[in-house]
């Protein structure tokens, strides 16, 4: 990823990034994070940058790398889409996650952790 790329994801407030660091967008599922991995302050765009290609770098079939922008905080996670709501829930809740993203609604559904 480059940092004109990166720059434009925080302006719009995150994303998620499949394998290659491209955006995805889904119609429906979940997105439910795996793994939490980095909490750094959004105006340190360097040190994003090398953690999300660092997580891009090692990812694996399957994962995303997700950016979700948050008072003045960059959170950076790996992620998997989940198609039900309930299994989403279930996993969100077991991993203790504050909430998991709704594709189709495009917002995140706050789980009781």
């Amino acid at each position: 990823m480059k940092k004109f790329e990166l720059l434009d994801i925080i302006r719009n407030g995150g994303a998620t990034l499949d394998g290659d660091g491209s955006p995805v967008h889904y119609s429906r599922g979940y997105q439910v994070s795996r793994r939490d991995c980095y909490v750094l302050d959004v105006s340190n765009v360097w040190r994003i940058l090398r953690a999300v290609n660092r997580l891009l770098r090692h990812s694996k079939a399957g994962d995303f790398v997700g950016i979700w922008i948050d008072g003045g905080r960059a959170y950076i996670d790996i992620s998997e889409r989940v198609d039900r709501l309930s299994d989403a829930m279930r996993v969100g809740i077991k991993r203790r996650q504050k909430s998991i993203y709704d594709w189709c609604c495009g917002r995140c559904i706050t789980l009781e952790a």
